[in-house]
């Protein structure tokens, strides 16, 4: 017989667990990010992603500079054991700047706005402030309400 309170409290433990680690690496992405993106004259990123149905993607990544203009996101790499996500075998992968900024997109919602992806889903962006050194999510939950009545005549 399964004691489901067993089962639930290693559930929460796990959750917890789980929570402590994406604050942290989320944390450690932060600290790798924003001067890879200051060496390359990168103002503001804005990350908007969308999801529903179960379903959901970064969908886009704009790199401006101080003037709001649209620049390449640089080409420069980041090795996953500096992300704070190494496996700890050695082997160290490497990511580009931007799928850490998308990792990073990724986590937050994991964090923040868990099943942002499921049914209505929800919308919004990860805006980066690189000078103020400000990492602001928003997020748009999306829902299906109802409005009953009833009426006796």
């Amino acid at each position: 017989m399964i004691d489901i309170e067993a089962v639930m409290a290693d559930f929460a433990v796990r959750q917890a667990e789980r929570q402590t680690q994406v604050v942290e690496e989320i944390q450690q992405l932060k600290t790798v990010i924003l001067p890879r993106l200051q060496e390359a004259g990168i103002a503001r990123v804005e990350i908007r992603f969308d999801g529903c149905g179960d379903s959901g993607a970064v969908e886009e990544c704009a790199c401006l500079d101080v003037a709001g203009a649209a620049i390449a996101c640089p080409d420069v790499t980041i090795l996953e054991d500096e992300a704070g996500n190494s496996d700890g075998d050695g082997s160290a992968e490497l990511h580009s700047l931007r799928q850490a900024l998308e990792q990073l997109t990724y986590m937050a919602l994991e964090r923040h706005h868990p099943g942002w992806e499921i049914n209505d889903g929800a919308c919004g962006e990860l805006v980066i402030d690189v000078a103020e050194a400000t990492f602001v999510l928003d997020c748009s939950l999306r829902f299906t309400a109802t409005d009953d009545h009833s009426t006796e005549l």
